[in-house]
């Protein structure tokens, strides 16, 4: 990996280097040509000057600027020594400011000098500027012709280029030919470096690795190439060093292992028996919960009736007062007396029974989930039998809640049994715990208590039995009233879960649809937002 990224890198360096090389010929040719074109144009501004010199003595000889005669001996002159000066004209800037005396090209040469131009030639400076206009580059020239000290003309010209517009192509060619040299020679250099630096060094570690690989261990890579590759064959010569350890270590490992066979054999065995006295065990606890649901059965009928029976009796004990003040009788009134003591022992005895079946309900935190699970673990063996599938859908860091863990495993528990008795050809059970914030979802459902206010724990437990009728629905959590009488139902169970819920400061409520199972819907406040005091239920 690492080779692959070093030669990766060399095959960049090197096409920096190849255009770094192409960039600097490129450079050093633009570089010569303005170097040359720069010295042609200083010596053609030179050249020129000379040739208006020489057209100045000619004129100084003859005396008068325009003798066009001695003009024309003095451009064949020119001419025929310079020959790349092409097109010279003659001004007058004395007598007649700006007109042109004689031009060699009367067609192309203006009959006037410019006005800039003429104020330089008046001032005695040369003017000059490059023309594009011809077959070939030039120059364009105008200096002064001075007779006596006094400028009295200007000579203009146009100086051609193609001398040194040749050099200039020779030049790039040239560049050219050494850029492609320089170029070839630069990725000759770099390809016998990859071969020799990375190529054979890899070559050689990957001989190694086929050796390894078909079972060799005992061959080591040759440390050779760049540092990353040699630092690499280090690593893998290290790797081989531990393959070789591991499987040692493996053979002895393999002898440990025959040898823990029958001690594995034995915990196995062992983990079996403990495995089936723990189901003992989980099956007398499902007993025994039943015998407290049945408990809890019995002390809601003892609730009722001390509160069904005590009522007619004190109302009784308060007529035979009455009639023991209007009787006169000692007879009558001692059989009333004795009347009122047995009925006042009788209240005794109901409310003796009524005191003992309350239990109080202090709020503690209760985690809900983990009732839910301690019900799981008492019905899942006798799930499979009835072919009925338990879900469960547990919300993660639920908030604790108010409660009692025993009250509410028995509620958990009786509603559980419930569905599981609704679905006699089996079915699915489903639990789930959600959070619920101001009543929350599941506003169709028949709800008993004035409801949580606030954050709560919702839980949800649906069947798909056969459902309640919507008649019998509002009757549900009455004591006594229930629709398996056959079946040896009390009608005593979901009048104790909704006293054990309502007593904790929550509500239960109930939906259902006939043929398609029913759903008990439990909402507990947060443990902080329940009373100090507590409550206390029926049993």
């Amino acid at each position: 990996m690492r080779a692959r990224w070093f030669e990766g890198i060399l095959s960049w360096v090197m096409i920096a280097g190849i255009a770094l090389v192409g960039l600097a010929i490129v450079l050093i040719s633009v570089l010569d040509t303005q170097i040359i074109e720069q010295a042609g144009a200083n010596n053609l501004h030179a050249e020129f000057l000379r040739a208006a010199a020489s057209v100045s003595r000619i004129i100084s000889k003859s005396g008068d600027i325009h003798d066009v005669a001695a003009v024309q001996e003095a451009f064949q002159d020119i001419f025929e020594l310079r020959p790349g000066i092409r097109r010279l004209s003659v001004f007058d800037v004395s007598t007649n400011p700006g007109a042109r005396i004689y031009s060699s090209d009367p067609a192309s040469a203006p009959t006037t000098l410019p006005e800039n131009e003429r104020n330089e030639i008046a001032a005695g400076r040369s003017v000059a500027h490059f023309d594009l206009e011809g077959t070939d580059r030039g120059w364009l020239i105008t200096a002064p012709i001075i007779v006596n000290g006094q400028v009295v003309g200007a000579l203009r010209g146009r100086f051609s280029l193609w001398k040194y517009d040749g050099l200039i192509r020779q030049q790039r060619r040239l560049a050219q030919h050494i850029g492609v040299g320089a170029v070839l020679t630069t990725s000759l250099v770099f390809l016998a470096l990859i071969h020799f630096k990375i190529h054979r060094p890899i070559g050689a570690l990957l001989r190694t690795m086929r050796r390894a690989e078909s079972g060799d261990l005992s061959s080591t890579a040759p440390l050779k190439g760049p540092a990353d590759i040699q630092e690499l064959s280090r690593q893998f010569n290290r790797m081989l060093d531990r393959v070789r350890e591991a499987l040692a270590i493996k053979e002895r490992l393999l002898g440990e292992i025959e040898g823990f066979n029958d001690t594995l054999t034995a915990t196995v065995a062992q983990t079996k028996e403990e495995l089936h006295r723990a189901n003992l065990l989980l099956v007398e606890a499902r007993i025994q919960t039943e015998r407290t649901s049945k408990l809890a059965a019995l002390g809601e009928l003892s609730a009722v009736m001390a509160h069904e029976l005590g009522n007619p009796l004190n109302a009784i004990g308060g007529h035979l007062q009455l009639l023991q003040k209007e009787i006169a009788a000692p007879d009558s009134l001692r059989h009333i007396s004795i009347v009122r003591a047995e009925i006042g022992r009788m209240i005794a005895i109901i409310q003796h029974i009524l005191d003992s079946t309350r239990m109080e309900i202090r709020p503690v935190p209760v985690d809900l989930n983990a009732v839910v699970h301690d019900v799981h673990r008492l019905i899942a063996p006798t799930l499979s039998d009835r072919r009925i599938a338990w879900k469960s859908d547990l919300a993660h860091s639920l908030h604790s809640v108010a409660g009692d863990r025993r009250a509410l495993h028995g509620v958990i528990f009786n509603l559980a049994t419930n569905a599981i008795q609704a679905m006699p050809n089996g079915g699915e059970l489903e639990i789930v715990t959600t959070p619920c914030i101001e009543d929350g979802p599941a506003k169709a459902a028949l709800f008993h208590g004035a409801g949580v206010r606030g954050a709560a724990v919702r839980l949800t437990l649906r069947d798909s039995g056969y459902g309640i009728a919507p008649e019998h629905l509002p009757h549900i959590f009455q004591p006594f009233f229930t629709t398996r009488q056959q079946d040896g139902g009390t009608g005593l169970g979901l009048a104790i879960c909704q006293r054990v819920i309502l007593s904790l400061g929550g509500r239960i409520g109930v939906e259902s649809v006939v043929g398609h199972g029913t759903q008990f819907i439990i909402d507990l406040p947060h443990l902080d937002r329940a009373g100090e005091e507590g409550g206390t239920y029926d049993r």
